[in-house]
């Protein structure tokens, strides 16, 4: 016979899987042409020298959602030791061509719930990755999980965009972004704000070739957050609109937080 709970709790586990597949198939669309949208640029030495602040290499680095290494290769170029985790395997096979020395380690893994079986100095979610989980319970799980992952003294680094930059639209937007001179991504945005959930959908146009990716991201308010990181056991100990550490006004379009473990 099979109870409520047990019922509740398959739900759940359905849920999670399907969602850990959509954010591999996400990855996995996207792997070939990531680099392309997000190019090599100068901001990946500011991060560098951000973490390099807080914890100096070669401190041992977490990055979830490390994609194809836009922030894990200059980290790991400056002497940290890093471990890279996502869901999608394309993305870690650009990593590893990416990684031309070879000292990046990585993992398939829903960042979520999955654990790398040992503890960092830090932990870095980057590129507002927090907000691709589509639900608060999710992203105060996935905090608890990089908790849980954080040595007794290091810190976790988590960059999300301010709620205002998606819920202060009023009609869908579109958005051209041109990877290279016979290709493109059109992203149309739309906002739930009741929802606090933004759907951007990539069009990627190529020689012959169209395919749509969409994305969902759930947003969270300042306040929002510093009470889900307490609720998972870590408190906000500085936040920053750049990774120059410039403070966070009215108007900024980033937050970029700091937190430790609660004692």
């Amino acid at each position: 016979m099979t109870t409520h709970a047990q019922k509740s709790t398959e739900s759940t586990e359905s849920t999670e899987s399907a969602e850990s597949t959509q954010s591999a198939a996400y990855g996995d669309s996207l792997a070939g042409i990531y680099d392309l949208l997000y190019p090599p640029s100068p901001e990946a030495g500011l991060v560098a020298d951000f973490v390099h602040g807080l914890r100096p290499a070669p401190a041992t680095l977490l990055e979830l959602g490390v994609g194809t290494g836009r922030l894990a290769v200059p980290l790991a170029e400056r002497g940290f030791r890093v471990h890279g985790v996502d869901s999608s395997a394309e993305m870690l096979r650009k990593l590893a061509e990416n990684d031309i020395t070879s000292t990046i380690t990585s993992s398939v893994g829903d960042f979520a719930v999955s654990t790398v079986g040992r503890r960092f100095d830090v932990v870095l979610l980057a590129l507002n990755t927090l907000f691709m989980l589509p639900s608060q319970e999710q992203q105060i799980a996935a905090l608890r999980n990089i908790r849980e992952q954080l040595a007794d003294d290091g810190v976790a680094v988590l960059e999300m965009y301010d709620p205002m930059v998606f819920h202060g639209l009023d009609e869908p937007t579109v958005r051209v972004h041109h990877l290279a001179a016979d290709s493109l991504v059109i992203d149309t945005v739309q906002v739930s704000r009741s929802q606090q959930t933004a759907l951007v959908v990539h069009t990627v146009l190529g020689p012959g070739t169209v395919r749509k990716v969409p994305e969902v991201s759930r947003y969270a308010w300042p306040s929002e957050f510093a009470l889900m990181a307490r609720l998972a056991g870590l408190r906000i100990t500085g936040r920053f609109s750049d990774w120059t550490r410039t403070p966070v006004t009215e108007g900024a379009q980033r937050h970029i937080c700091v937190l430790e473990r609660e004692a």
